[in-house]
């Protein structure tokens, strides 16, 4: 399934790894433009996972890492893995390359029972990728997972294979007992689900910031040796079946899979093995939960009159769950479901692309296999698959995607997809018409050569959207959440699998009618996600670089961030306004204050109101203009407020998460400012100008995220 782009996917595989993300290209050592205070939940109830990803690289920084190898030359700990992945990759297609006919000849089930129950496996398979994820990431840490769940995966190989000998569950077709079945295809479901997803980030593991570009060159490698090693076990299994049987058909791959965990084991002493660090899906879940929580507060409040502080809302209901959570932590969610949306059409060429090891198996068993004098297995032609991966890569970066980029036509990566899932129809469609002749014509009659273009039209169109889609996912995900984005990948090719396990299992049609259902329904979803690229805007890189906790480097990238300046003036005014009234209503208060004590507090103002400003004892002349640098900046995606319900008379947190606290004297600049306030982008300057006049002491203006002025009043 799906290769890897040398030139596009492979500069992104491993950013969420810190090491890497931290010393690729000019972005090193860039500080958030998010605050601390939101980079770190001052929230009591903050749990500890939910800026993971944003820390972790701090955490990583503290442990004493010797990494193997050196700038030319890979850590010794790779062969282990490649060796594991191998033959892991070999015995996983070599057993589902003939399952379909085990099903059928051996076990005595009807073509759609066959094909269903093989979908339920790939569903299967696919969704305990999520378990994997988990359990590493939060419990075991990769090593250990991937170590538990091959042991896993190996007991089901081997049950599978001795139930394959005749006469162990039953004496023939249709009388067998399919508890060999249940426990072999579980347990090599649970096992490949739950590798799946750590192997390529466990190979990252083990590379050091100095090795970065030894990456590109490490998946040429395991790129080739896993379509290599699917093609060769596409071809032998079928020969053993045909020769031997299904017992030894599956015994050889249980045998090779014991030997990889075998040499799995031999590098436990050369792995470097990271901590789990928590799991960001429970986080994910938790933001999402509580901004349909918030939701249903808002709308209630609507219904009952009853008062709901909407202050962090922007463009989603998950800017309400900023009460709870950082801000940075909640825009990423934002954005990865930005991205989740873009995926909605891919279970159906999912769907469609994993029939090739169902129907399209059956189909093949009905056409005539002669090549000469010798009979060709049904399921050898599917090594056409990896094979035909294997050349056509490199044909459409060289000879496709370059040359169209050099004439100046934007070939988006969406467009990609779209053209991917069109290509996906029209192999069905030419699926649909092989099957109409062979319904038309004797029994295998018609040649399975006719079966070689519907391969390759569905070979070009997973090159299209497979490669592709991967590369989109991780270019507009922040790096934190990339495993998110991943396992939004990898369901959708288990929901596709329930499709196909619905369809054929329930609706009664003829085959041709199927393979026209199956494009049909494809056809219109392609639609579906025309409309979605079509209001798709990719995100800025400025932006990213703010999701990842990395800041814009010079003015320009600055202004590129999109700031809603109207309704940043018009806050500031209606502020300025209630100020105003402030003042007039406590006017006189103050006179009288100011009549019967010589030490009473004086209002210090802003904009000509009464308002005081507040600074700290110790906090410098021109300590403003310094710490600009610490403002959160709000951007695009994320105009985040911060409560400051909670913010008390005795202190204040400003953006790098320091307490303020009151100063011993309050003095009177109501005068001063009044003069020199003209124009709101100056106040801290005039403001620091008093201050020097007059040798008195500011309070610090709280400058909201949402770039709302929030002033504390108080004496």
């Amino acid at each position: 399934m799906g290769g890897i782009d040398e030139d596009g996917m492979l500069s992104h595989l491993f950013d969420d790894i810190p090491e890497f993300a931290n010393s690729s290209g000019n972005n090193g050592g860039k500080t958030s433009i998010y605050s601390k205070s939101e980079v770190i939940n001052s929230e009591s109830n903050a749990e500890p996972t939910e800026n993971l990803g944003i820390d972790i690289g701090n955490q990583l920084e503290k442990e004493d890492i010797q990494y193997g190898g050196d700038e030319t030359h890979f850590p010794p700990s790779i062969k282990f893995i490649l060796g594991n992945e191998i033959g892991e990759r070999y015995s996983y297609f070599a057993m589902k390359s003939i399952l379909n006919n085990y099903l059928i000849m051996f076990m005595g089930y009807n073509n759609k029972t066959a094909e269903t129950i093989g979908h339920i496996f790939n569903a299967s398979a696919y969704f305990f990728t999520l378990f994997g994820a988990y359990i590493a990431d939060a419990r075991l840490g990769k090593f250990k997972t991937i170590l538990l769940f091959s042991v896993v995966y190996c007991f089901g190989a081997g049950i599978f294979s001795i139930t394959a000998i005749p006469g162990v569950t039953g004496p023939g077709p249709g009388s067998r007992s399919p508890w060999g079945l249940v426990i072999g295809l579980g347990g090599i479901a649970i096992g490949t689900g739950g590798i799946k997803p750590l192997i390529s980030s466990f190979c990252g593991d083990q590379f050091g910031p100095h090795q970065k570009k030894l990456l590109t060159s490490l998946f040429q490698v395991f790129y080739w040796c896993v379509n290599l090693g699917s093609f060769f076990s596409s071809i032998l299994s079928p020969i053993l079946r045909t020769q031997v049987g299904y017992w030894i058909a599956f015994l050889i791959p249980s045998i090779i899979l014991l030997i990889s965990i075998v040499i799995f084991i031999c590098g436990t002493k050369k792995f470097i093995k990271r901590k789990p660090q928590g799991s960001v899906f429970s986080t994910f879940l938790k933001i999402i939960g509580c901004g349909i929580q918030e939701k249903i507060k808002y709308v209630k409040s609507k219904s009952t009159d009853e008062p709901y502080e909407d202050t962090y809302y922007q463009d989603s209901f998950l800017d309400r769950a900023k009460g709870k959570f950082s801000s940075q932590s909640v825009d990423q969610v934002k954005q990865v479901l930005r991205v989740l949306l873009v995926f909605t059409p891919l279970p159906f060429f999912w769907a469609l692309y994993d029939q090739t090891g169902t129907r399209w198996t059956t189909q093949g068993n009905i056409m005539n296999r002669r090549i000469g004098s010798i009979t060709m297995d049904t399921e050898i032609i599917g090594a056409l698959n990896p094979l035909l991966i294997l050349i056509f890569v490199p044909i459409f970066e060289y000879c496709l995607y370059r040359p169209i980029a050099k004439k100046g036509i934007n070939f988006s990566p969406l467009r990609r997809m779209a053209a991917g899932m069109i290509l996906s129809v029209i192999a069905f469609y030419i699926a649909a018409f092989v099957q109409l002749a062979i319904d038309n014509n004797p029994p295998n009659s018609v040649h399975i050569a006719f079966q070689i273009p519907q391969y390759v039209v569905l070979t070009w169109g997973e090159i299209l959207l497979s490669i592709t889609g991967l590369e989109f996912a991780y270019a507009n995900s922040p790096r934190s959440m990339k495993s998110i984005v991943m396992a939004g990948w990898l369901i959708s090719v288990s929901i596709g699998n329930l499709f196909d396990a619905f369809v054929i299992g329930l609706i009664k049609a003829s085959e041709f009618i199927l393979y026209i259902l199956f494009g049909s329904v494809m056809l219109v979803f392609i639609f579906i996600f025309i409309l979605i690229a079509y209001y798709f805007k990719p995100i800025d890189q400025s932006v990213l670089d703010a999701l990842n906790g990395q800041a814009p480097t010079n003015v320009d990238e600055l202004n590129s961030i999109e700031i809603d300046q109207q309704n940043l003036d018009n806050e500031i005014v209606i502020h300025q306004q209630q100020q105003q009234q402030k003042e007039e209503i406590n006017e006189k208060s103050i006179i009288s204050s100011k009549n019967s004590s010589p030490k009473s507090s004086k209002s210090t103002s802003l904009n000509g109101s009464g308002t005081k400003l507040r600074k700290s004892k110790g906090f410098k002349n021109g300590d403003y203009e310094n710490n600009l640098d610490d403002i959160d900046i709000p951007t695009s995606s994320s105009m985040c407020r911060r409560n400051t319900s909670n913010i008390n008379n005795g202190s204040l947190k400003n953006s790098i998460g320091n307490e303020i606290t009151n100063s011993d004297e309050i003095i009177d600049n109501n005068n001063n400012n009044n003069n020199n306030n003209n124009n709101n982008n100056n106040n801290n300057n005039n403001n620091n100008n008093n201050n020097k006049n007059d040798n008195e002491e500011l309070q610090e203006i709280d400058i909201d995220t949402s770039s709302q002025y929030t002033i504390n009043s108080n004496k």
